[in-house]
């Protein structure tokens, strides 16, 4: 797909906590942002048809809607969604992909929801057994690519190897990052240390032609020490929630001092485009959407609780995904490694 040409997302609009509340002003707002997007707004139609219209925006050329009778739960069950999930407005968007109606979908849905759906409609990529989430978390002078990100709490050495393979590639063509770095998490930088899952997947990394660096420590990830940090879905998930947390913690307290007397609002005042500038680095709703690599296909998680700064983030994310057609360049490069796996 040419990058000039126009992109088709679905977006589950009744995916994450506040629903059409976000999701009808965030597709709008990625439209006006990003004018090759068009959307596929998945979720009752009537709904829909009335939070267009609230917003202005009834008879929007870009958008069209596809109706779904369901809304999954938040804390829905993999097997539920197998059993009950096909009317769903998260099946749907992924249907649209699989139809080849859509370049891509967006869900603020649960996880495990996301992964079992599409898993079951898109396939898994040739050679590949589990799909990671990827997100960016800041570091002192960019970002950091982190996978998995909790699509995964168990996994073996190759999949850990194939994860730094998709992250690598994901990287260098949304990101433009030429021969990103790949960094292990593990408890020590040294070659010694850490348990046998790592010290097999590092193995294996040191013997590919990758911009492989080695282990990596929980703080590497935000000195920017590497493009990419891999490790399993339960330390990732960990990782990303803390970040948020203490995101949000920080800006807190920041605004709060820098309005505490005259001094500090004057002080305010005379660094505001600096403080602007750092505010909306740490700001998690700035690298909102985690995609969901492996899949045959392009996905994106948005957080389920993300206000419409995120997921339009989410959508946007989606599009540039979708137009550098990432799955194929992932496949490719885990047949060109060997790196295979079975089910």
């Amino acid at each position: 797909m040419s990058v000039s040409e126009k992109t088709i997302l679905a977006l589950d609009a009744h995916g994450g906590d506040r629903g059409l509340d976000v999701s009808v002003p965030a597709a709008l707002d990625a439209l006006r942002e990003d004018p090759r997007l068009n959307l596929i707004l998945v979720g009752d139609q009537p709904e829909l048809k009335s939070a267009l219209e609230a917003a202005g925006a009834a008879a929007t050329a870009r958008i069209d809607l596809h109706h779904a009778e369901t809304v999954l739960p938040m804390d829905a069950k993999p097997a539920a969604v197998l059993r009950r999930g096909r009317d769903s407005s998260l099946w749907k968007a992924f249907e649209l992909v699989a139809d080849r109606r859509a370049d891509a979908c967006i869900s603020g849905g649960n996880t495990a929801a996301m992964m079992v759906t599409g898993v079951k409609l898109l396939g898994m990529l040739s050679g590949i057994q589990r799909p990671a989430l990827m997100a960016y978390v800041p570091n002192i002078r960019g970002y950091t690519g982190l996978l998995d990100l909790g699509a995964n709490l168990n996994v073996r050495a190759r999949q850990l190897v194939q994860f730094a393979v998709m992250g690598s590639v994901t990287a260098k063509e949304v990101e433009g990052i030429d021969n990103p770095s790949i960094g292990l998490l593990n408890v020590g930088h040294e070659d010694g240390k850490g348990h046998d899952l790592v010290q097999r997947a590092h193995g294996m990394l040191q013997e590919l032609p990758m911009n492989y660096a080695g282990f990596i420590e929980g703080h590497d990830i935000f000195d920017g020490t590497v493009d990419v940090a891999v490790c399993d879905g339960f330390a990732g998930n960990l990782i990303l929630k803390s970040t948020e947390g203490l995101a949000r913690m920080l800006l807190s307290e920041f605004k709060a001092a820098l309005g505490k007397n005259v001094a500090s609002r004057a002080g305010a005042a005379l660094a505001a485009p600096s403080v602007r500038q750092m505010l909306a680095r740490l700001d998690p709703a700035a690298h909102n959407g985690a995609p969901l690599l492996g899949l045959n296909g392009v996905a994106v998680k948005s957080h389920g609780g993300s206000d419409r700064k995120g997921l339009t983030r989410a959508i946007l994310e989606a599009g540039r995904e979708a137009r550098r057609q990432v799955p194929v360049r992932i496949e490719a490069s885990i047949h060109k490694y060997h790196l295979e796996m079975s089910s």
